[in-house]
């Protein structure tokens, strides 16, 4: 299918959109997935570095695997803290009986407040749907916890966003040499150090009652450049691998208004609907320190799970070091008014046909902190003729290109980490007043300040 592309130099600033949001379309995945097992494998799978095979498969599917890329005595310590969370001994499940390992969302409660400290807005405990609120209407949302906790198409998932920020596990996946070698060997350099990844996502078998599982394609709709996710425990086929759709990034790229932020067109919502029909999606087997690096646009599913084992999987987030604008905030209406999210611009549009006070700066903003990579790329320019025209793919030697940008939150003096009582694997980003990230210029619009680039003049 040749994509259709609908952008161009002069492109107008997108509409801001939800950064929680993914793209995905009403079309229902048609395809079975193919478990794709290491005798799969073009060759070079089990070393460093990029074969002849490996980059024509990844300009043509838009992935490469690599095999025991981190030693998987690596994971124990992280193993050991993922016995010890709430969510496990809230469903006591015992590493020594699989059989409890099935379906413990039975035993989840219907909401959660583990691991956080009491800063949202600056004081207090984050707040539940029943609680009165200043800065938002009352069961407004408060974005992503620590550990979240959902009955998916793929059964039941939690997701430890949690342990994503801490230090010696960013070190042991996203950090680890051997993974920014194969970023800079792909992607190319300068690579941006990660401080963080969006988790461990375990994905848990189901009772013979439960409903089916089934794919749920889509993509993140974000500026993430490459995905990559590493496996801490072994999975088998049919066991809720990851799942790609080989291509899709290669479609939908050129359907973008942006070549570095994704700003999706009527030509999107055809390629994704094709995508979902059409092509055969592939879900990635393995073992632990098994390593997938994908483009950052490739459409992408929990897996089918029909086997007994819980299946661990580390997603992760990589970019260049490149200048950037905004970050991707969301704020909560108030007196009546509906949420509002940020354009690429910086900009808040309150309205105050709902009753709302435009020039109330006292309304709860919050942003996808689970993300590396929270802010819009600087540039705007559209697509390139060759979706792949800036990277590597093994043409100039790895030289270990690393900067240590410094991450967002540290740019915007915002909380995320730990503190006092708040347990290892705990934290993240509070909602923080609009006023404290914005200057109120009139007629309901709201500027944010931007200090993306900030560091490089130091």
């Amino acid at each position: 299918m040749k994509s259709k592309v609908n952008a161009t130099a002069d492109a107008p600033i997108p509409p801001p959109y939800d950064p929680e949001a993914a793209f995905s379309t009403k079309q229902k995945p048609v395809q079975t997935p193919l478990s794709l097992t290491p005798d799969l494998d073009p060759p070079g799978a089990d070393r460093l570095g990029l074969t002849q095979e490996e980059i024509t498969q990844f300009r043509e599917k838009g992935y490469v695997i690599k095999r025991a890329l981190i030693p998987k005595e690596t994971f124990k310590p992280f193993h050991d803290l993922w016995w010890q969370q709430p969510p496990i001994r809230a469903a006591k499940l015992d590493p020594n009986r699989p059989e409890s390992w099935v379906s413990p969302g039975r035993f989840w409660p219907d909401e959660n407040r583990w691991s956080l400290p009491e800063n949202w807005m600056g004081k207090g405990i984050w707040p539940s749907p029943e609680d009165e609120r200043f800065g938002a209407e009352k069961g407004e949302r408060v974005g992503r916890l620590p550990h979240k906790l959902t009955r998916d198409t793929g059964n039941y998932v939690w997701r430890w966003h949690g342990i994503g920020h801490d230090p010696e596990f960013v070190r042991a996946t996203s950090a680890h040499p051997n993974v920014l070698y194969m970023i800079e060997a792909l992607m190319g350099g300068p690579v941006k150090l990660p401080h963080r990844n969006r988790g461990i996502y375990s994905v848990f078998p189901r009772l013979p009652d439960d409903p089916e599982t089934r794919l749920g394609p889509h993509m993140d709709q974000n500026m993430t450049e490459m995905q990559v996710v590493t496996y801490i425990d072994d999975v088998e086929p049919s066991s809720g691998g990851f799942t790609i759709y080989p291509e899709s990034p290669q479609l939908l790229y050129p359907t973008s208004q942006q070549a570095h932020n994704f700003v999706a067109t009527d030509a999107s919502t055809e390629v994704m609907d094709h995508i979902k029909e059409e092509i055969q999606p592939i879900e990635f087997c393995g073992k632990a320190g098994d390593v997938i690096f994908c483009h950052g646009w490739v459409v992408h599913s929990a897996g089918i799970h029909k086997g007994d084992r819980i299946r661990k999987a580390v997603v992760q987030d990589f970019n260049r070091v490149r200048e950037r604008s905004h970050m991707r905030w969301t704020a909560a209406g108030k007196h009546g008014g509906v949420r509002i999210n940020c354009s690429m611009d910086g900009i808040f549009k309150i309205s105050a046909d709902h009753g709302d006070d435009p020039s109330d700066g006292m309304r709860e903003v919050t942003n996808q902190w689970i993300m590396d990579s929270n802010e819009f790329v600087l540039s705007r320019r559209p697509p390139f003729q060759d979706m792949l025209e800036e990277w590597n793919l093994g043409e100039r030697p790895v030289e270990r290109n690393v900067i240590n940008e410094p991450p967002w939150w540290q740019k915007y003096n915002l909380p995320l980490l730990p503190t006092g009582v708040v347990p290892r694997g705990g934290g993240g980003t509070p909602a923080v007043p609009l006023q404290s990230v914005a200057n109120y210029e009139g007629d309901g619009i709201w500027r944010v300040t931007s200090r993306a680039n900030d560091w490089m003049q130091k």
